[in-house]
């Protein structure tokens, strides 16, 4: 794989562009999750089930989509296909305005914006492939990803601050506003962004062709270990943000509490991305931060299931999220590296694609083990222990499949010039 032009300084602006449409696409998918209850069941005299499916509905999306936005990124190169997503979560966005008090409008509206995801998060390791430096590429691929978490944690922060009461018309500004924001990253994408000029590996020409790349990418071992691998990850990560309510309830720990917990969980994943990321780059460490990390990982999320105080949640939620979440620019970029840039947006499809079929299956498994207890001499497990214990053990096979991998630089002990 060819290195860009030395240090174009424009690659930041490129990379901010693409960031800020990262980050709306998570306002948009999560602007009602912060709200669910009692705002958003209130104004609709809906079930709470039935508001679930306004975010739970972006995954189903995103599954039958990741392939085809992959092998576009590949055709038409990340620009195109990033303005496209960034267009259609700007106009569905909108026209869920129109919906006013129908709840099953409104639920088209927001599924049909997720069909813009894909679009988004599949093209990051192509614009860091093509723009950075092999010694940036995975900072760019953290920077991007992290637009995602701090997207996340200003829709779940700004709804309830915007929507305190089952209010139709302050919900109707909150839609205003994060619609408003999402055509403004679109705008400035579509002004700012470019594809480097003077690529020397060439796209595929034909759907075939891409095709053809797709059977060989799915056949390294390398992306086939980075797929179970963010199964694993994303998963884990979707299970314990979908559930770290209803886990520390039956710990005595109410619901303020919890939300702390899981802001910490992101802030410290979106410092991890870029810590991570740069230390990975600098020193050539990109398998043993995965080995490094499923580890730590795996520990943290082992005690993270006992009986226990804030102090000792909030710790492990720090120790879970800065070393679980950059698993995945770290991950990308293993990928890239694999593939080369000209198959990069057909490897981020597949390891995307297999991790939003994590996020389904843990989100599902930890609810249904959410009961089931075991009692060991003095030990009785509490509710959810086992779903959490779940969550370690796979950390655990993570760690055990990163022995897999194969090595894409080698360690250094000296940063590259």
């Amino acid at each position: 794989m060819s290195d860009p032009e030395p240090r174009n300084p424009y690659r930041w602006v490129v990379l901010f562009a693409y960031t800020l449409v990262a980050f709306s696409t998570q306002l948009i998918w999560l602007n009602f999750s912060g709200i669910a209850e009692p705002q958003v069941t209130g104004i609709f005299n809906a079930s709470i089930d039935q508001v679930g499916y306004l975010a739970a509905f972006w995954p189903l999306v995103f599954i039958p989509l990741s392939l085809p936005t992959g092998l576009s990124v590949d055709r038409w190169g990340f620009r195109l296909n990033v303005a496209v997503g960034s267009l259609i979560l700007t106009v569905f966005s909108w026209l869920r305005l129109t919906a006013g008090l129908n709840f099953g409008l409104l639920l088209l509206y927001q599924t049909l914006a997720g069909v813009g995801q894909p679009f988004v998060y599949n093209a990051i390791s192509k614009l860091a492939g093509s723009w950075f430096p092999k010694g940036e590429q995975t900072l760019a691929n953290g920077i991007g990803t992290m637009g995602q978490l701090v997207g996340m944690i200003t829709a779940l922060v700004v709804g309830p601050l915007m929507v305190p009461d089952s209010s139709f018309g302050e919900l109707q500004q909150n839609m205003i506003v994060f619609s408003a924001i999402v055509t403004v990253s679109f705008a400035l994408f579509a002004l700012l962004a470019k594809e480097r000029g003077g690529v020397t590996e060439e796209r595929p020409h034909s759907w075939g062709s891409l095709l053809g790349e797709l059977k060989s990418v799915i056949k390294m071992r390398n992306i086939v270990v980075m797929m179970m691998l963010f199964f694993v990850g994303v998963g884990i990560f979707s299970g314990l943000i979908q559930w770290t309510e209803s886990i520390l309830s039956t710990r005595g720990l109410g619901s303020l509490d919890a939300g702390l917990i899981g802001a910490v969980l992101l802030v410290s994943g979106i410092v991890g991305m870029v810590v991570i990321s740069y230390i990975a780059d600098k020193y050539s460490m990109l398998k043993r931060f995965v080995t490094i990390n499923t580890l730590i990982s795996a520990l943290f999320l082992f005690v993270f299931g006992f009986q226990a105080g804030l102090a000792f949640y909030a710790l492990s939620a720090v120790l879970i999220g800065f070393f679980l979440l950059s698993l995945a620019p770290v991950g990308l970029q293993i990928s890239l590296e694999t593939v080369g840039e000209a198959r990069s947006g057909t490897a981020a499809s597949v390891v995307w694609l297999a991790s939003q079929v994590g996020a389904l299956f843990l989100i599902v498994a930890m609810s249904g083990l959410s009961t089931f207890s075991f009692t060991i001499g003095t030990f009785v497990a509490p509710q959810w222990f086992i779903s959490v214990l779940l969550c370690s053990l796979l950390a655990l096979v993570g760690f055990g499949l990163s022995f897999l991998l194969t090595d894409t630089r080698k360690a250094t002990s000296n940063p590259p010039a």
